[in-house]
């Protein structure tokens, strides 16, 4: 039997995600458990978790050996027992008899640095570069007149900053708790203090401040969720148009942006050529997923983030190999079937292939 086991930092509580997933297990023949990294013992390599019990439909506390597969849906802080279920999760990724369903990317500039020179990908990149100190982030705002910074590990939208120049001045914004703040520099001088003692925090990203405000001054993008399916290849299972507050800067829903699907926001935006928009989606999609996968690890799912521009240029603003669902479940809820199926279905292809293997080497 097929045993499949879901990475959490936390088990203990209510994930209707999992859930949804363990009540298809008994079509597939697999048996699904659920744990922390930080629960496995290291000299036996057992587990403290949850196994699901489908005649119960109830999830049991248990100790078992390891799953032979394993679905990543651990997300860090920058506390220490994230740093340790960091090492534990990469210490599994070696273990050869163990297969994740999909291996993650690493952070923002890595990808970038991997991707800049594909000359079918790099024209979609904004340009981007490490902050390593006020004067080169000073240089790119004297540049842009509007930059972005970003963390290179950053995620919702967390500590992400806009630098304007308003005339000899320098306005800062960024959002806390969906909330924006904002603060006026008198001059270069009087910031660069201040975003020295920024960068000592983390590190930070550079991007030009691209234009994708609405006809109401709400910034928009186009979040794509992919999966794979029981073949191995990819599937588009959701596109949907994230859209911000007025005068806001993020997009991402746990900041308060409303989600509309593809179809609507074309139907509000007939000003644009969708044509030649699809076309270039087709054209990023056709490729960017599986250059991903030949620079880096195999993957099972993928968010793409792309901002369409006032001047209908595309660009791709990030790439998540563990996307949030919620645009599914708000725009579409047809789909959500096949979202809690595919773990399952690409977990039996893998164990197929993997047993197909088995039988040649023998």
């Amino acid at each position: 039997m097929i045993r499949l086991g879901i990475l959490t930092m936390t088990p203990s509580e209510n994930h209707m995600y999992f859930d949804e997933i363990a009540m298809r297990v008994h079509k597939y023949n697999i048996m699904l458990y659920l744990f922390s990294p930080l629960s496995i013992k290291p000299t036996t390599e057992m587990v403290d978790g949850y196994h699901y019990d489908p005649t119960t439909n109830s999830w049991k506390n248990e100790v078992f050996s390891l799953p032979e597969y394993l679905y990543d849906r651990c997300f860090y802080g920058e506390d220490r027992k994230s740093m340790e279920a960091r090492s534990v999760v990469s210490w599994l990724k070696s273990n050869k008899n163990i297969q994740f369903l999909g291996y993650g990317l690493p952070n923002k500039w890595r990808l970038y640095e991997a991707l800049k020179n594909d000359p079918l990908i790099s024209p979609y990149l904004p340009s981007t570069k490490k902050a390593a100190n006020a004067k080169k982030i000073l240089a790119e705002l004297q540049k842009y007149q509007e930059i972005i910074l970003k963390p290179i590990d950053g995620a919702h939208g967390f500590a992400v900053y806009s630098i304007k120049k308003v005339g000899k001045k320098i306005l800062v914004r960024t959002t806390k708790q969906s909330m924006i703040i904002e603060k006026l520099f008198d001059d270069t001088n009087s910031i660069s203090n201040w975003l020295e003692n920024l960068l000592t925090r983390q590190i930070f990203l550079i991007q030009p401040r691209l234009n994708n405000l609405d006809k109401d001054n709400a910034p928009f993008d186009l979040r794509i969720f992919l999966q794979k399916d029981d073949k191995g290849n990819w599937k588009e299972n959701t596109r949907a148009v994230r859209c911000g507050e007025a005068n806001g800067l993020l997009t991402n829903i746990s900041s308060g942006a409303n989600v509309i699907t593809f179809q609507k926001w074309k139907e509000q935006t007939p000003y644009f050529n969708h044509e030649y928009i699809e076309q270039e989606l087709n054209d990023i999609l056709n490729t960017l997923p599986a250059k991903l996968e030949e620079t880096f690890h195999p993957l099972f799912e993928l968010g793409i983030d792309i901002i369409i521009a006032n001047d209908q240029s595309l660009w791709i603003l990030d790439m998540n190999s563990k996307p949030g669902r919620k645009i599914v479940s708000l725009t579409d809820s047809t789909k959500l079937e096949a979202l809690y199926s595919a773990p399952l279905k690409y977990c039996s292809y893998l164990a197929s292939n993997r047993n197909n293997m088995m039988s040649n080497q023998n």
